[in-house]
């Protein structure tokens, strides 16, 4: 069906009168939402009461910082024992667990060409031996030169030490414990082939624990030698233990800028192990008659500490102060304020 071009223009006007009456009723439905949105919130501003700022005094106090630092405790000495000789393990003398004596034997290596090449230089010092105590006897009679003699004195030293050269390395073919112990760990058997420096046992010292834990360069003159600190342990709770400093590294690690601190733990009996994790907590500095501040007083500028002083008369004053480390929800103030003095907190 064709419409003329008139019906096209009525059409189309009756079309743009509605959607002219569309918008303009969208539009005073919107304008009618804000006006009642601008009208509560000017109410419920009217109801608001402007809030009063709490007024603190400036307290003295006398408190000591303490910090907490996580702790490794190792063992005093700990060796991977080696073998100074190549051979193959014909013994075993210990298990993981047993307790050993500094000298004593761990494993035994297989000796015999040792044990041979030992006679054999016994046998050549006791012949060099017996030609200079003959040689002696003879020089006497001036039988021989003194160059004759030096020389059988000369060959009989070189032949003690051969022979103590060989029995030393006899003696090496049983590998003994550096110092007294506990086994953690024996790392041959019996048949084993070993070299020359490849661990055979771990041997433990756990009379004494090392208790190592890092600290920052302000904290580091809290940590004299011979200090007492408080040390407890996640696998022990409720138990408190007091290992003393004991060495305080002179240079800062490079990567992290902390200092190593080791304290000592007496440890008779051995009744911990080594390798525990601990908590160590020690006081790193005392503030004594100080001014403190709540935290909520002081606010923060870049570096700058502003507090807002209240004198009592008139409009409060921002003041600028200088504070210490945050200790139980109060800053102790070194400059800016007086004990007795008021701040708003806002």
């Amino acid at each position: 069906m064709k419409f003329s071009r008139r019906t096209k223009r009525v059409v189309l006007g009756f079309l743009a009168l509605g959607l002219t009456v569309f918008f303009l009723f969208l539009a005073s439905v919107r304008y009618s939402v804000a006006v009642r949105d601008q009208k509560r919130y000017e109410e419920e501003r009217a109801q608001l009461r402007p809030r009063v700022p709490d007024v603190v005094r400036v307290e003295e106090r006398t408190v000591s910082q303490a910090r907490r630092y996580a702790a490794d405790l190792r063992p005093w000495m700990e060796a991977d024992v080696p073998a100074e000789v190549s051979g193959r393990v014909v013994e075993t003398f210990v298990e993981p667990g047993e307790k050993v004596e500094a000298g004593q034997a761990l494993v035994r290596l297989d000796d015999t060409l040792a044990k041979i090449a030992v006679e054999q230089a016994k046998t050549k010092a006791d012949e060099t031996k017996r030609l200079l105590a003959e040689a002696a006897k003879l020089i006497q009679s001036r039988a021989i030169s003194e160059t004759a003699y030096q020389m059988q004195a000369a060959a009989a030293r070189a032949d003690q030490m051969v022979l103590a050269e060989v029995t030393e390395r006899l003696n090496r073919h049983v590998v003994r414990a550096p110092f007294a112990g506990t086994v953690n760990e024996r790392l041959v058997d019996r048949g084993d082939a070993v070299n020359v420096n490849q661990p055979v046992a771990t041997v433990l010292d756990l009379q004494r624990l090392r208790v190592r834990f890092a600290v920052s360069e302000s904290d580091l003159a809290a940590f004299p030698t011979g200090k007492e600190i408080g040390l407890t342990l996640p696998s022990h709770p409720g138990i408190l233990l007091h290992p003393k400093i004991d060495f305080c590294s002179v240079s800062a690690d490079p990567a992290t800028r902390l200092f190593r601190v080791e304290a000592v733990l007496e440890n008779r009996g051995a009744g911990l192990p080594g390798g525990l994790q601990g908590v160590v907590r020690s006081e790193v500095r005392q503030f004594e008659g100080v001014p403190f501040v709540p935290v909520r007083a002081v606010r923060f500028s870049g570096r700058k500490s502003l507090v807002w002083e209240d004198a009592g008369e008139g409009e409060p004053v921002l003041s600028e102060v200088v504070v210490g480390p945050e200790i139980d929800g109060f800053y102790p103030v070194f400059e800016g304020l007086r004990v007795g003095d008021k701040v708003q907190i806002r």
